[in-house]
């Protein structure tokens, strides 16, 4: 059936980007392991890295796997979005999305979508809701 055939499709799409994902991830975590002093730079598009859902956010994990005493975590990786629209950051109003699971009960969960966002010219005002570094 279509249903079924839909079902199938949004089933391969998901195990297709966590693959992807998991092999960046190894793949960086691997180089980044045998060069201890290095800095990796990484192009990827915003649906990939946004709210540390693709590599950059297993990257930290890998990391720990293949090295128990990296000091590889969370706070090392960092996440840039380059000319991000509203679209791209899950937003379904004309305001960029600046983090998921937020509410008073749960502030301490919250999951920003990147720890900057660079745009090559001047945003619209209206784009940002707020400051992301209001505290």
């Amino acid at each position: 059936t279509d249903e079924a055939a839909t079902k199938a499709g949004q089933a391969n799409f998901f195990a297709e980007r966590i693959l992807v994902h998991e092999a960046c991830a190894t793949a960086i975590s691997k180089w980044a392991t045998s060069r201890p002093n290095s800095m990796i730079v990484t192009i990827a598009p915003i649906p990939d890295v946004r709210f540390m859902g693709g590599m950059n956010g297993r990257v930290p994990r890998v990391c720990q796997h293949l090295n128990p005493a990296s000091l590889v975590d969370e706070e090392a990786v960092t996440t840039i979005l380059l000319n991000p629209n509203a679209r791209e950051t899950l937003s379904e109003s004309k305001f960029l999305r600046l983090e998921i699971g937020t509410a008073p009960n749960n502030w301490t969960y919250q999951t920003k979508i990147a720890d900057y966002l660079w745009f090559s010219s001047m945003p619209k005002v209206n784009m940002l809701p707020r400051m992301m570094n209001e505290q």
